[in-house]
């Protein structure tokens, strides 16, 4: 359905607002983002759309087929819904400031443990890494350098599906596996179930910024799941035995957890 919208009342204005909270996002099973290039992506990648925000000067702009797509879906059947805003109304539903020209709403990805092929190739674990805009460049860069997922610990990590961090990933979570609310102990005991059945495992390795194996020279398997944490006190402690690999430099740490990120993507992907 295509209408006009007329003030901050409206049901599709205010869903956009709650859903900045990551409170509302699971409680729904929704999430909200900004922008054309992120809308592009989602439509890319077939993701449920459901409230679709647009200033009237930009209706023309929005991606091949989604306005044919609104006229079709009936009211209320769980499809497309294409609302019409003046700029006041939209920079209202907007979180991210600015002159927001699109707001919409889509099904939030679910993937679980039992989802991801660890054992084929290189994954993410965050401990702890707190700035959603870390955390949705990881995901991009992961897709950049082939990697299978990426998983967050409960704590002290952000939400990968916040406005900031879906932002930063230029839709990069509508294309690889992201599974939230992962508790290392899950993550080990999903290891040694795939070890005992004689299926693909992966080695868990530590990105440490103090110590450990020159990434440069360190020769890993297939499946690799490598741990960043946060760039003050790096991972948590319950990664007991687990490789440690580290990033030379020439002076001084001066990569954060997003740069560094990237380039163990690189570098595993180089040497795949």
């Amino acid at each position: 359905m295509i209408r006009e919208i007329a003030g901050r009342q409206n049901h599709s204005v205010k869903l956009a607002r709650k859903l900045q909270k990551k409170k509302h996002r699971r409680e729904r099973g929704l999430l909200v983002c900004e922008g054309m290039d992120l809308l592009s992506a989602a439509v890319d990648a077939g993701a449920a759309l459901r409230d679709v925000l647009v200033r009237k000067d930009l209706l023309g702009a929005l991606p091949a087929g989604l306005i044919d797509q609104a006229k079709e879906d009936a009211p209320d059947a769980g499809g497309v819904d294409v609302g019409i805003c003046d700029a006041e109304t939209l920079e209202y539903a907007s979180s991210l400031g600015g002159a927001a020209d699109v707001v919409f709403t889509c099904v939030e990805p679910a993937y679980s443990l039992g989802d991801v092929a660890l054992g084929s190739g290189v994954s993410f674990f965050l401990d702890g890494v707190g700035d959603p805009g870390n955390v949705g460049t990881l995901v991009r860069s992961l897709v950049a350098f082939g990697g299978v997922a990426m998983m967050c610990s409960p704590g002290g990590t952000a939400d990968p599906y916040g406005p900031k961090a879906m932002r930063a990933g230029m839709g990069a979570q509508f294309v690889l596996p992201v599974v939230v609310d992962v508790a290392p102990s899950d993550l080990l005991a999903r290891i040694a179930v795939l070890a005992s059945r004689g299926d693909e495992a992966p080695e868990v390795v530590v990105a440490d910024a103090h110590s450990g194996d020159d990434l440069r020279t360190v020769g890993l398997h297939a499946g690799v799941v490598v741990v960043l944490g946060s760039e003050r006190s790096g991972a948590s402690g319950e990664w007991p035995g687990a490789r440690r690999v580290t990033i030379a430099q020439s002076t001084f740490e001066s990569l954060n957890v997003a740069m560094a990120g990237t380039i163990v993507a690189y570098e595993l992907y180089r040497g795949a």
